[in-house]
Formats: C-alpha cells, structure tokens, sequence
C-alpha cells in the first residue's frame, strides 16, 4: 500500500532495540512512533544548540543593544 510519508530503515545494536521496545511498551505506543517522537525531540535540542550558539556570537560582539522594552513598545 502507497504511503506519501517517506521511510527510513535504521541498524541498532541490541541493548537499544531493548530499550526502545520497552519504553514503547511502557507508553502503549508502537516502535514507530516512539522513535519518530525521539528523533523530533532531538531535532528541537539541535535546533536550540544551534540559536544559542548564534545567540552567543551577537553576545561577544561589542555592538550597540536595542533595550527590550524600546524594540516592542507600540
């Protein structure tokens, strides 16, 4: 049966197939979705390490700052 929702085919040692299968077990969710869920989550913490990272450079930078409350007041 067609799907439009790509697949992915992964290799995991046997400790973590455990340990995926009994957290899925625990949540009442398939393998599936736990791991799309997993791969989310990590996707936001990479993607937040990634802002700050950016976020730390402007703050090294000796530049002129824009007070908050000066940006956002109407």
């Amino acid at each position: 049966m067609p799907t439009l929702k790509k697949r992915i085919n992964i290799t995991v040692d046997k400790d973590l197939f455990t340990a995926l299968s009994r957290l899925s077990k625990r949540e009442q969710s398939s393998l599936s979705n736990l791991s799309i869920r997993l791969i989310r989550f990590a996707m936001e913490l990479e993607e937040d390490r990634y802002f700050s990272e950016i976020a730390d450079e402007r703050l090294e930078k000796n530049e002129k700052r824009i007070p908050h409350g000066k940006v956002w007041k109407k």
